[in-house]
């Protein structure tokens, strides 16, 4: 399946739909679900957005007499008159009468005290209307907002200590082969440590979601089938390892077996081909390369946009720029190929002319995002424009 298809089959995922009460300090990240209507404007009231004097800029030509001084939290009511103003501080209620503010830096005095000024103090200068930002009743934010940190300043300055949002997916990660060793143990030179499942983990942290390590599946049937069968509580299962065609690759056999249907059974794109989806219910379950770079790569182009659309996001597909490319490359027609490389200032340069191994991680670890190239498609010239998908 086309890169372009599995986005589109992403968009056809079902989202979770539940949701739980958090407060502010543990929501960033997570989707709103439920709209919020302002319940008091932003500002509150008329304010000084920093500290000087409030006049009315009718009175701009006269000299003013400094009736007093109004501080920020300031609850009285004050007022002036023609020819008068108040030394105000940054965030203190505008006295009634006045519309505009002098920079406190650039006051100056006559020889009464009264102030003067500047000609070219513009009129509503410094001044911070009420409702101006946010009217009360107002849409402040819409169902399926993902809660930034501006976005929880918006919700605290409402007073809202407690936001309702969606639950995100729970996810086991598996890694699979005799031939691996968790990076605490003992390894001997004719096996392999653990790489994959960390790399997927990590990535699934990097965009906010938390996973659960189940350990490693060795390759036998029944203990792969049984550690399927004890993940019932998890939305979501990853696999790495006995996604292809060898000898000792079950996966697919034992998922069959369980009556999951698979969603699609490769990318087109190397070298993530052999990365596999399958669904049940709601469950879904991705059986990714055991190579590490296709590992990591099968997990920002699939795993990540499912992941993100079955926890509700909107915007779960890669970010994507349009970048020169610096330099030429050739490759295959026969297939889409991933180009890794990275981009800065508008610029996309191929990691080691792309030249790499699905086994290798270093070229991976060296870049930041990745080209796809169309299918007989068969080179990139140097400063064609192209599109890139952000990975870090």
């Amino acid at each position: 399946m086309r890169v372009d298809e599995i986005f589109e089959l992403a968009k056809d995922l079902e989202p979770l739909n539940r949701s739980e009460i958090l407060p502010l300090s543990q929501a960033t990240g997570k989707i709103l679900a439920s709209d919020i209507i302002a319940s008091r404007s932003l500002p509150a009231f008329d304010n000084s957005a920093l500290d000087g004097y409030a006049f009315a800029y009718a009175d701009i030509a006269s000299p003013l007499k400094i009736k007093g001084v109004i501080l920020a939290g300031d609850k009285n009511s004050y007022e002036i008159s023609k020819n008068e103003c108040y030394k105000i501080m940054t965030g203190a209620a505008f006295p009634k009468g006045s519309d505009s503010v002098v920079m406190i830096e650039n006051e100056s005095f006559d020889e009464s005290g009264n102030l003067i000024v500047p000609p070219d103090t513009p009129k509503n200068n410094a001044r911070k209307i009420k409702g101006e930002e946010i009217e009360a009743g107002e849409l402040l934010l819409a169902k399926g907002s993902r809660l930034t940190p501006a976005n929880i300043m918006l919700l605290a300055a409402q007073g809202i200590s407690y936001i309702n949002t969606f639950k995100n997916p729970r996810i086991a990660v598996f890694s699979s082969g005799n031939e691996i060793n968790e990076p605490w143990s003992e390894c001997d030179k004719l096996s392999i440590y653990n790489a994959n499942s960390f790399g997927i983990i990590s990535a699934l942290s990097q965009n906010g979601f938390k996973s659960e390590y189940k350990g490693i599946l060795k390759d036998k049937i029944s203990y792969i089938k049984e550690a399927i069968n004890s993940c019932s509580d998890y939305d979501i299962i990853i696999t790495s390892g006995g996604a292809s065609k060898g000898e000792a690759d079950y996966m697919s056999e034992v998922l069959n077996s369980l009556d999951f249907k698979p969603l699609f059974s490769s990318i087109d794109a190397r070298p993530a081909k052999p990365t596999k989806c399958y669904k049940k219910g709601n469950k879904l379950i991705f059986a990714l390369p055991g190579n590490p770079m296709s590992c990591l790569l099968a997990t920002y182009i699939a795993v990540i946009p499912f992941v993100k659309r079955v926890a509700n996001w909107s915007d779960y597909l890669p970010k994507t720029q349009i970048a020169k490319f610096k330099g030429s490359l050739k490759f295959k027609a026969s297939r889409a190929n991933i180009v890794i490389g990275t981009a800065n200032n508008g610029e996309f340069r191929a990691t080691n002319d792309n030249i790499y191994s699905p086994s290798m991680i270093r070229p991976i670890s060296l870049s930041n995002s990745i080209y796809i190239s169309n299918i007989g498609q068969s080179e990139i010239c140097d400063n064609q424009e192209i599109k890139i998908y952000q990975i870090s």
